[in-house]
């Protein structure tokens, strides 16, 4: 895992991202969340920056990562 990342999460009937202790939230849906957590993390300028789904339910996920994201 990288040492930058973003974390979503579902908390108290919300989705919700952290990164840093710092919590963006509320988000409706796992999807914007996810996409709020991209943005931030596209945002950051890290080459090593990865956003990481926890589902109660399931292990975490990394869903994107910086060095994987083409620009074109």
């Amino acid at each position: 895992m990288s040492e930058n990342h973003f974390i979503v999460y579902r908390r108290d009937g919300c989705w919700q991202h952290t990164n840093r202790g710092s919590v963006s939230a509320p988000f409706k849906t796992r999807e914007a969340a996810i996409e709020s957590a991209i943005e931030d993390a596209r945002n950051t300028n890290d080459p090593g920056v990865e956003v990481i789904v926890q589902e109660p339910e399931t292990t975490a996920e990394t869903v994107w990562r910086s060095a994987d994201d083409s620009v074109d």
